[in-house]
């Protein structure tokens, strides 16, 4: 008996440090953690706008110094609610930083809608960046969307996270997906029109793109909350242009 509690009072001893090392390294790690997700948003986004950041696999490929002061002079940015108002009170920065990445899960309601305005460095020419998300096959898919500045033609698509089957709906995040939607509008005649994920093969118009062979549910739930996320900006949009 004796023994036995020797053994038990040992395992629990080593359970004990080992939780107290754990926690000491995850509270360590936990603002490095924290920058590395900022800074990989902030890579999706300058990429988004065509900014040479990533890698053919695209992993950052310049400074955490660098990338920073690339998004600083470039990138500026307002949240909006889920009506498409201005919310004074929050800042792109910090949803990028603490929601962004951990937002939106599938059951849930959006609350917050980031919008990334974008200043080219030569011409000052502005373009915009809206952040989209839903539900998949099987996961949250996430991107961001550059606009040109009429806010309506579509200049780049980066599908950053998702957890869909590698070979089918995984395809999203290559650039032969992504690449179809560059010049494809979301406006015709003054009015916003239905965004469309087709099937491979069917007609193609200013407002659609071929969807991914085999992976029907994935493009369906691209096309859902592409049209609803679009929306919601399409709302502040107009406000916009009211006050020009």
């Amino acid at each position: 008996m004796r023994d036995q509690l020797k053994v038990i009072g040992f395992a629990t001893v080593i359970c004990l440090v080992c939780s107290v090392l754990l926690a000491v390294v995850s509270t360590g790690l936990a603002p490095r953690q924290a920058r590395n997700k900022a800074n990989d948003v902030k890579g999706k986004v300058l990429q988004v706008f065509g900014e040479s950041v990533t890698d053919a696999k695209g992993k950052i490929c310049v400074t955490p110094d660098e990338l920073d002061s690339m998004y600083s002079e470039r990138i500026t940015g307002i949240v909006l609610d889920a009506q498409g108002h201005k919310v004074d009170s929050r800042t792109v920065d910090s949803l990028t930083a603490q929601e962004v990445n951990v937002r939106d899960k599938a059951s849930r309601l959006k609350t917050f809608y980031p919008l990334y305005i974008y200043t080219a460095p030569e011409s000052g020419a502005k373009r915009y960046a809206i952040h989209v998300s839903g539900k998949g096959l099987w996961s949250t898919v996430k991107a961001f969307m550059a606009l040109e500045g009429d806010l309506s033609t579509i200049a780049g698509i980066v599908f950053y996270e998702h957890q869909e089957t590698p070979g089918l709906g995984g395809e999203v995040e290559k650039p032969f997906f992504q690449d179809r939607f560059k010049g494809k509008k979301w406006i015709a005649d003054g009015n916003v029109q239905p965004f469309r994920v087709t099937k491979p093969g069917a007609p193609i118009t200013d407002h659609s793109v071929d969807g991914i062979t085999a992976a029907t549910m994935t493009c369906i739930g691209v096309e859902r909350f592409l049209n609803a996320d679009y929306a919601v900006y399409h709302r502040y949009f107009e406000q916009m242009k009211a006050q020009d």
